[in-house]
């Protein structure tokens, strides 16, 4: 990876992408977004944690954007629950909430493959971290 990557630059070609939220309005509008600004990326949906963890091997998700407030299994549990899984936990994952963060933060402060941002947040900060996440994901994951 080149030093002169900045957070705007795109990320490689033909990732997938899986999103994870509740709400299908809110599903909508991040898959719009990616869809304009990533038109390579394959686009996953899942409404809750459980559903994402049978798509998350299938898809072979390179990026997880997660809301945390879900009913089901949330967003905490799925990020536990792939943390704690020894081939899903190099996973990268954004984790969008309206919920307080830093507990968060603080858990997870010494992974690098997880950013967290306040709901809402908007499209450019959106993009930018996915893109950062992107970049640094590696290509192929061992199941």
């Amino acid at each position: 990876m080149s030093d002169s990557i900045t957070l705007n630059d795109p990320p490689p070609r033909g990732r997938t992408i899986l999103l994870i939220e509740d709400s299908a309005t809110v599903r909508r509008i991040l898959r719009r977004l990616f869809e304009t600004e990533m038109p390579d990326a394959k686009i996953i949906e899942a409404p809750d944690g459980r559903a994402a963890l049978r798509e998350v091997t299938r898809c072979r998700a390179d990026l997880i954007i997660t809301d945390l407030q879900m009913p089901g299994m949330d967003g905490r549990s799925f990020i536990g629950t792939l943390r704690a899984n020894q081939a899903l936990r190099k996973k990268s994952v954004l984790a969008l909430s309206s919920d307080e963060l830093s507990d968060l933060r603080r858990l997870y402060a010494g992974d690098a493959g997880i950013l967290f941002l306040p709901k809402p947040s908007n499209p450019d900060e959106i993009l930018r971290s996915a893109r950062a996440l992107l970049r640094a994901a590696p290509t192929a994951f061992a199941f």
